[in-house]
């Protein structure tokens, strides 16, 4: 995992989100709510930032049609439902704890 300079300890995780067409959950609300779970292991950034580690694709239904142009090899993750960014933020948890 890459790590930014002086902060070992944290994760750095790119959001993508979907446009939002068909959003069956708040994708935002889910994000912001993994952010304040989350702070001080998961250091959320654009998808683009060479730092990120993987890239968290959070979508608003199970289609899952967003545009992935900017993982350059990177695992992906995708987030389809508030319940499962609940089971993502819980498996992080246990990893780094």
């Amino acid at each position: 995992m890459r790590h930014r300079q002086g902060r070992s300890d944290t994760l750095i995780v790119g959001v993508k989100y979907c446009g939002g067409c068909k959003a069956g959950y708040d994708r935002v609300a889910a994000v912001d709510s993994l952010k304040t779970r989350l702070s001080g292991v998961v250091e959320f950034v654009a998808p683009v930032d060479a730092a990120a580690s993987l890239i968290l694709v959070v979508t608003g239904c199970r289609t899952a049609c967003a545009e992935i142009d900017s993982a350059d090899g990177r695992p992906l993750t995708y987030i389809t439902s508030a319940e499962d960014a609940e089971r993502w933020a819980a498996d992080i948890l246990r990893i780094h704890s």
